[in-house]
């Protein structure tokens, strides 16, 4: 990633962190993004950066250099910092924050699968906004994504929020649906088929 006089410099902006010395940690990363080190490695310093913020209490300075870093690994065709930005997002309950990251990452090069966990995401943030719409819109955004893989998570938490929103015969639908699907395990049936038993009691 860089020069052994990078390498020590990670290692005792690190020890600072460990030790409680953050102010210390976040000039060491500051002076990292500065210098002659690869984009990828500054990319880390911003991810790093981020953190310390964080443990700061400085959580809009936290975006900043999450934001600093995704420019960073852009170029590079990579995603680490945006994912790790939007997870931290979803974290801190910057919910309009978190779903620009989602629309970000669904126009990106990320994997499919990236894309299927970050509308899953968006759909938890919706439901906490109150669009519940929103929420099933997200979900079969996800779903489309995953379904080319033979993945279904997306699938299962919108039959479970279906469940949780009153709609049986629609949750049982797609539960009945993701149980015919030849790619599952068997604790992944025995899962599905489980949940099909709980929705049924529930609605009996």
């Amino acid at each position: 990633m860089g020069s052994p006089e990078h390498d020590q410099a990670f290692h005792l902006a690190a020890d600072h962190v460990n030790h409680g010395r953050l102010t210390e940690a976040l000039a060491i990363f500051a002076q990292l993004t500065e210098t002659d080190l690869d984009d990828f490695g500054k990319a880390m310093a911003c991810v790093n950066a981020a953190i310390v913020n964080d443990k700061l209490g400085r959580v809009d300075e936290a975006l900043r250099w999450y934001d600093h870093g995704i420019r960073l690994e852009r170029p590079l065709d990579r995603f680490f910092v945006a994912l790790r930005k939007l997870d931290y997002c979803v974290e801190k309950e910057r919910l309009a924050d978190a779903l620009s990251s989602v629309e970000a990452l669904v126009a990106s090069g990320v994997s499919d699968l990236d894309k299927a966990n970050a509308c899953l995401q968006a759909a938890g943030v919706s439901e906490k906004l109150g669009r519940a719409d929103d929420a099933l819109a997200w979900y079969d955004r996800g779903i489309a994504y995953e379904r080319h893989h033979s993945r279904f998570v997306v699938a299962e938490h919108k039959a479970a929020y279906l469940a949780g929103k009153g709609r049986a015969q629609e949750s049982l639908a797609l539960y009945t649906r993701i149980a015919a699907e030849s790619s599952l395990t068997e604790a992944d049936k025995d899962r599905v088929r489980n949940n099909i038993a709980i929705v049924k009691g529930q609605a009996s």
